[in-house]
């Protein structure tokens, strides 16, 4: 995959853990778990602007209609270098005593 291939998986991705996270109504959103995983690691160099873009962006909007589970977006995030990403998001469950299961999202309607 190419590197502009990586960079569309991975803002998939976001945009599906948002979904996820608002499909099961966590009161964290996509961009509290990014803050959390990388706002101290990358110092000056963080910024989070981009993912209110890919958020924003019609072109991305039809993978949520694509099947994907918390599994898959993992997988994704992982195989690009986000594993801080899932780490954050599970220290953050954890302490608001959130437990995790697999679910499988498909056919929740946006509100």
């Amino acid at each position: 995959m190419s590197g502009s291939e990586n960079e569309r998986e991975v803002a998939k991705a976001f945009l599906q853990l948002d979904f996820y996270l608002k499909a099961l109504r966590l009161p964290i959103t996509v961009k509290d778990v990014y803050r959390r995983a990388y706002k101290k690691r990358l110092g000056d160099y963080y910024h989070e602007h981009w993912i209110d873009l890919v958020l924003e962006d019609p072109d991305f909007q039809d993978c949520i209609q694509e099947p994907f589970t918390a599994v898959t977006i993992f997988e994704t995030l992982r195989e690009n270098g986000h594993t801080p990403i899932i780490y954050a998001l599970f220290r953050m469950t954890r302490r608001m005593n959130i437990g995790y299961s697999h679910a499988y999202v498909i056919g929740i309607t946006q509100e």
